[in-house]
């Protein structure tokens, strides 16, 4: 019986007889129902109580909503059930290198502040891609959004599934029976609340998350035996990693990844993504949107090294007797859903506040991109086949709520796929990179190369595709062939109560199966460089292309190119005009006038 119901749990025998603490209890179920519930009644107040029968009420919040709320908007749909799950993994079994996007947070907050916001919010355009546009041609703006909605829903399913994965892990219900009452909830009050509930329900998630976070962060402390402790442990078992200066561009992670390639990451995610400047331009001011930077910044800081400190914490508990090792889960990344029901089982409502926590921002992730996505599929593709009359308006709003409910069936659908492709998650990644640092690349080709012309960007832009799909697939190919594998730092079962000692000792580099099928280099750079290499592509060719096609630097508006790059636009010449006397009937006394 014992080994029956070691099998059937994975967890090791001597351990069953503490299984409710694995599993979720009536309050922990409340408070995760409650939560859904009050996403749903914000967005049923802000459709049914709320003006929304226009573009610029739906998408921009009518141009009223607050820095901070605005700011916790963009922190909670950037912290997804992917960081909350990822990064303690992460440092769990690689070490604490994240901790360097403090450096990423600063440097994305300053470059978005003043090359791109100041461009973007003049403009005021409700679709991101319609400046490429107005900058370029129509079809490099279509090959843009064609760019991000690809991403888009290669990124919607893996949000949704992960914490479907953890939820599952503690109750009865299967991944299949969560993953549509997750999605209808958002579906909901995203298409009916537009931006306004999307912003507000994400202000309270977030609020949830950073709860359940802190309460969970003091319990495995205390588990452990103090701050002191973790620091102690983590040292000796090699975790602490702050500042690996390797400048390889092979190592997985380096402080240079952190710096350079995780900063254009975050800017291809915050500094141009449609769903994070649609948030910045539903404020009045531009002043307003920069403060909002600055909170969002400060905000991602401090969530993200909650979680690496969490993974700090994770690494002290298990470090000698490792639960992946011991079979009682079945992936690493249900390490932290493992621990949290570990530490925190014995209170009743708190694992089902730190699972509230995780779905909150999945939904924030989720709300943020199904109303981004209604947008610009909407303005993109849409908007210009109806006719323009009195009704237009009201009927684009309809329009794109209805856009939400087939993109919110359409992830559903996805997250089948996703469980069946096995280890998804960093190739989804890793597929990101194909599209987002082309994407990234065009607006940095149009706001920091004013000689860029349309001809360039377009031909600059299908070489960085062409480039990464060759890049990222080949690479991908031969990671699911086992050909490229990093291997994490070591962990133990020598500490287990139970008949385990082996220990795994490995190592930080590459490991190839056969030395004589070693990849070609290109495929063994790090995939934290792909945004990057994508970027460079698009920038570099557009600009050497735009010369070949020819520069025209009086036809650029100086208000399409950041304001620090506008020295390099020519000087704008005035007519000149003759002067003329004025006829003796306009003359007036001048005691007359007052």
């Amino acid at each position: 019986m014992e080994n029956l119901l070691a099998t059937t749990t994975g967890i090791p025998f001597d351990q069953t007889e503490n299984l409710d603490r694995f599993v979720f209890g009536w309050l922990d179920y409340a408070l995760f129902s409650l939560l859904l519930l009050v996403s749903l009644l914000i967005g049923v107040y802000f459709g049914f109580f709320s003006k929304q029968d226009s573009t610029t009420e739906y998408l921009l919040g009518g141009k009223r909503m607050g820095c901070f709320p605005v700011a916790m908007s963009i922190v909670a749909s950037h912290i997804s059930g992917i960081s909350l799950l990822g990064i303690p993994t992460e440092v769990f079994q690689y070490g604490s290198q994240y901790a360097a996007c403090v450096i990423t947070s600063i440097l994305t907050a300053v470059i978005t502040s003043y090359l791109f916001l100041p461009v973007l919010y003049k403009l005021q355009l409700p679709s991101t891609f319609e400046y490429l546009e107005l900058r370029f041609t129509r079809p490099v703006r279509i090959l843009s959004s064609v760019l991000f909605t690809i991403s888009l829903f290669t990124y919607l399913p893996i949000v949704i599934y992960v914490p479907a994965l953890a939820f599952a892990q503690v109750s009865n219900l299967s991944v299949h029976a969560i993953t549509p009452v997750l999605c209808i909830v958002c579906i909901i009050y995203t298409s009916i609340g537009g931006l306004k509930a999307v912003v507000w329900s994400d202000t309270i998630q977030f609020s949830v998350t950073v709860g359940g976070l802190f309460a969970v962060l003091v319990l495995g402390t205390l588990s452990v035996g103090g701050i002191e402790q973790v620091w102690s442990i983590s040292g000796t078992g090699g975790r602490l990693v702050f500042f690996d200066m390797d400048p390889s561009p092979f190592a997985r992670n380096t402080f240079w990844g952190m710096a350079i390639g995780m900063t254009v990451i975050w800017l291809g995610n915050i500094g141009i993504h449609p769903g994070t400047v649609q948030r910045f331009l539903s404020v009045p001011r531009e002043i307003d949107a920069k403060r909002s930077i600055v909170i969002t910044a400060v905000g991602l800081i401090l969530v993200k090294l909650i979680c690496v400190f969490t993974g700090l914490i994770m690494f002290a508990k298990y470090h000698d007797c490792d639960p992946f090792l011991t079979k009682s889960i079945s992936r690493t990344d249900q390490t932290l859903p493992f621990y949290v029901m570990d530490v925190a089982g014995h209170l009743p409502g708190l694992p089902g506040l730190f699972l509230a926590g995780l779905v909150s921002a999945a939904l924030a992730t989720m709300s943020a991109s199904f109303n981004t996505v209604s947008g610009t599929i909407y303005e993109d593709f849409i908007n210009l086949r109806i006719p323009d009359s009195p009704e237009k308006e009201a009927m684009a709003a309809n329009i794109m709520k209805g856009i939400v409910v087939i993109a919110g069936a359409i992830s559903v659908g996805l997250v089948f796929l996703v469980e069946r492709l096995g280890s998804v998650f960093q190739i989804a990644v890793s597929m990101r990179g194909v599209t987002d640092g082309p994407s990234l690349g065009l607006f940095m080709l149009g706001m920091l190369v004013p000689w860029a012309n349309a001809k360039g960007a377009l031909f600059g832009g299908y070489v960085g595709l062409i480039s990464m799909l060759w890049l990222v697939g080949g690479a991908q190919w031969h990671t699911i062939h086992d050909r490229i594998k990093y291997n994490s730092l070591p962990t133990s079962t020598v500490g287990c109560s139970y008949p385990l000692n082996q220990t795994l000792l490995t190592a930080t580099t590459p490991t190839w199966v056969d030395p004589n099928e070693e990849p070609m280099i290109l495929f063994q750079i790090s995939f934290i460089y792909y945004n990057m290499i994508g970027a460079v592509i698009v920038v570099v060719v557009g600009t050497i292309a735009s010369y070949v096609f020819g520069v025209d630097l009086e036809s650029v508006d100086p208000d399409h190119i950041s304001p620090m790059l506008r020295r390099f636009l020519p000087s704008r010449k005035y007519a000149e005009v003759s002067l003329r006397e004025v006829p003796p009937s306009f003359n007036v006394a001048p005691e007359k006038i007052k």
